[in-house]
């Protein structure tokens, strides 16, 4: 199917393979060959579009549940704040941390 055609929903597709399919097995049943391949051609061209449908369906579902990905980018100040004498406070968007200064343990 080209692209800029519009394609049928899968209900009328359905519906148009089904009275190919008829017309089909009347003109086979007359044994007129060249009409039953023409119905039988139609009749796959709906099948095609009606797969076609299911496999636009299937990417929206799978661009729906695909993890995002997002580039972090942080926007606003980072703010410290000297809680104690060894303790600050890092601000940033969306996070706080505290940190604790060590002090190396003293030798005797």
């Amino acid at each position: 199917m080209e692209d800029g055609q519009k394609m049928r929903d899968p209900q009328t597709s359905k519906i148009a393979m089904e009275l190919h399919l008829a017309k089909f097995n009347y003109y086979m049943a007359k044994q007129d060959w060249k009409s039953a391949v023409t119905e039988l051609q139609h009749a796959l061209n709906a099948v095609i579009e009606i797969l076609e449908h299911a496999n636009k369906t299937l990417k929206k579902v799978v661009e729906k549940y695909q993890p995002v990905k997002v580039e972090s980018k942080i926007d606003g100040a980072v703010r410290s704040e000297r809680i104690s004498d060894d303790m600050v406070l890092i601000e940033y968007p969306g996070d706080k941390i505290v940190i604790k200064k060590q002090t190396p343990p003293s030798v005797k």
